[in-house]
């Protein structure tokens, strides 16, 4: 359970970093990305000490935020996806 959460917490650090280097072009070091990723379990462990509501609270968040993310992927893709033009019959 610990190793879980501490890799779910490192995945979400590495999405971080990521999301800065290519947004504003800026490299981050392994310590700085475990800073991120420390943080990160400091900021889960705050969060599962102060109670079970706001966790309620932020899992109802995510279903939504799935359900949404998911629903403007899809929509996203049908949209934007290259039309494929058969010539020669053989689609």
């Amino acid at each position: 359970m610990v190793l879980t959460g501490t890799s779910r917490n490192l995945s979400v650090a590495l999405y971080i970093a990521s999301l800065a280097e290519i947004g504003q072009g800026i490299t981050f070091s392994r310590v700085e990305i475990a800073v991120i990723a420390w943080g990160i379990n400091i900021a889960s462990g705050i969060l599962n000490t102060i109670g079970t509501k706001a966790i309620g609270r932020m899992s109802s968040f995510n279903v939504w935020w799935t359900i949404g993310g998911t629903f403007v992927l899809v929509i996203t893709l049908l949209v934007k996806a290259p039309v494929k033009v058969c010539l020669n019959h053989n689609c």
